[in-house]
């Protein structure tokens, strides 16, 4: 696990990884000892007087987490498309693993903090090509969970992600997390504070000043109050929302036909959405999430 000591350094460019020691790096500034300044004056320390051990880990290393066993890591190999776990104190590789396909990013579990939780490391590859049903040229990426637990790497899991390329990410421990299971009635989830536009039941009303009209109204399962909404051609619209709901999970969506507007309302949230009345007729406005 990371201690402070070292600091671990690799490019998909060259093959090693390089473990620099910040004990060293501290002497060698207390020395004196530099080989030249940058283009900003910055001195430049010499490489061999910082290094603690550079380790050939394969084409390609990207990314670096760390396991809950002492001095072991993980490096991603993008040109190899593989996971190398490796020793950073001692400077050997452990064990090597193939994953499907190119590699960029990898993440074990509280990898990047001072107390990683082992167990577990998740390959965020580029590429999937033949893993996953084929829907199209753009292909789910592929999420592989793997088990460090033992001193051989075992793949467990193919996960199939809708996104183009996947990036940096984290894990943490969910008891960690304590989420909010819904808003007290009126909240802008934008300020968690209050929001000016929420009302209650039986509060729901409509306003015209002008060419404006605001309409403050509620959600609640089966039902939008107020039922209908009265604008003329050229009059700019503004309806707030407020989701009555206090069940948990019981979010409720709003749209108008044509007029490409949505609102995701969950409970006890206050939402305002905004449009301009250009057309004449009847546009129903209708709940799109769970309804009833």
């Amino acid at each position: 696990r990371p201690d402070g000591k070292y600091m671990v350094v690799s490019g998909k460019l060259d093959t090693h990884v390089s473990v620099y020691s910040f004990e060293k790096i501290q002497a060698a500034i207390k020395a004196g000892k530099f080989e030249s300044k940058d283009p900003y004056g910055i001195p430049v320390i010499g490489m061999k007087e910082a290094l603690h051990v550079q380790v050939p880990l394969g084409l390609g290393p990207l990314h670096t987490q760390y396991d809950s066993k002492a001095c072991v890591a993980y490096t991603s190999l993008y040109v190899d498309s593989q996971v190398a776990k490796w020793n950073f104190c001692e400077g050997k590789v452990l064990d090597k693993i193939s994953v499907h396909y190119n590699i960029g990013h990898l993440m074990t579990m509280e990898g990047d903090s001072t107390k990683p939780a082992g167990k577990y490391l998740v390959a965020l590859n580029k590429l999937a090509i033949d893993r996953f049903v084929p829907v199209g040229p753009l292909h789910p990426q592929n999420h592989q969970l793997i088990d460090i637990s033992n001193d051989k790497m075992q793949l467990l899991y193919d996960m199939p992600l809708p996104l183009g390329e996947p990036h940096y990410v984290v894990a943490i421990d969910a008891k960690k997390l304590k989420p909010g299971v819904r808003y007290k009635v009126g909240t802008d989830s934008r300020t968690d504070k209050p929001h000016p536009g929420a009302v209650r039941a039986g509060e729901e009303k409509t306003e015209r000043k002008g060419n404006k009209v605001t309409v403050w109204g509620t959600l609640i399962r089966s039902h939008i109050t107020p039922e209908t909404i009265e604008a003329e051609v050229g009059d700019e619209v503004t309806i707030h929302l407020t989701n009555l709901e206090r069940a948990q999970d019981e979010t409720h969506g709003f749209t108008v036909s044509t007029y490409n507007l949505h609102a995701s309302v969950e409970p006890g949230k206050t939402v305002t959405v905004k449009f301009k009345a250009d057309k004449e007729g009847v546009y129903p406005y209708y709940c799109t999430y769970f309804c009833s």
